[in-house]
């Protein structure tokens, strides 16, 4: 089986990848399936000359290999945990889960378990991302604690409102009005009774950033759903954590570090029952 949350490194292979030749069926799959081409056809398969240096370390040569030869200098067979087609949903299944996800709004006041999170989590550092560079790019960051959450939302409203001082037709057009009125009213509309939130760092000039942190809190948001919880993203904070001094020092954002997306996360005190219809896609087709 694979590790639960980390992929080790066991080989130290001094070649990018080393078959055993007693397995090989010479199928051609991993040179096939690699996305760079740096397996060629010999005897057995082998790495072309360059290979070390632009390797991804994705897996895919191992992973596609039906008879377990195939060793990477990252990963080897016995690393991964194999596929249970039997848990692979039908179209009808898939569809039903994927679009009945909703943005919670309404949270119960009750702590997230730590293991969801990390189960969350470990679903989403499969999430494609740039050159397969996730472990290398994101930071998770999580805050558990209900009273530091009700301090960030504080905060952000706080930027909300300096927002409304500098820049006026900016909070107009972001309707932040709407939530500063609802925070005198003492209603909190930035976290929402969420006792969680979680945030994707990476560095500020890492250009695939925006992307890989987008997909793999797409993929926290879903594994959420299938764990029976909400979550929904927070615009408001992640903004001010990326432009209000005090909560980028309350966070403890590094100088050359951004957060580039932010999901509350709880559980939901509300059940959906129906599907709201969305738009039809506007498709060309070329």
């Amino acid at each position: 089986m694979s590790k639960p949350y980390g992929m080790s490194m066991p080989y130290n292979l001094d070649t990018i990848i080393k078959v055993d030749e007693k397995l090989c069926i010479a199928c051609g799959n991993c040179i096939r399936t690699c996305p760079a081409g740096l397996i060629e056809k010999a005897d057995f398969p082998v790495p072309t000359q360059n290979s070390w240096e632009l390797c991804i370390d994705c897996g895919h040569c191992v992973a596609v290999c039906p008879t377990g030869a195939m060793h990477h200098r990252a990963l080897g067979p016995e690393d991964c945990a194999p596929i249970d087609t039997h848990l692979i949903p039908s179209w009808e299944q898939a569809r039903q889960f994927l679009i009945s996800r909703r943005s919670t709004r309404v949270y119960i006041n009750k702590p997230v378990e730590k293991e969801k999170i990390l189960q969350v989590l470990n679903a989403a550092r499969f999430a494609p991302s740039g050159g397969n560079r996730q472990g290398g790019i994101l930071r998770w960051v999580v805050v558990s604690d209900p009273v530091r959450v009700h301090k960030v939302s504080q905060m952000t409203i706080d930027w909300m409102n300096s927002i409304g001082g500098s820049n006026p037709a900016m909070y107009k057009e972001a309707k932040l009005e709407l939530f500063t009125s609802a925070w005198n009213k003492g209603e909190d509309q930035i976290a929402r009774g969420a006792p969680c939130f979680i945030q994707a760092w990476a560095p500020k000039d890492e250009r695939t950033a925006p992307q890989a942190a987008t997909i793999a809190l797409a993929y926290a948001q879903l594994a959420a759903h299938a764990l029976g919880l909400g979550s929904s993203w927070s615009g408001g904070i992640n903004t001010a954590a990326q432009a209000h001094p005090p909560l980028i020092e309350l966070l403890g954002l590094p100088e050359d570090t951004v957060s580039f997306g932010t999901i509350l996360l709880g559980h939901p005190a509300e059940t959906f029952l129906r599907i709201p219809e969305r738009h039809l896609p506007e498709v060309s087709w070329r």
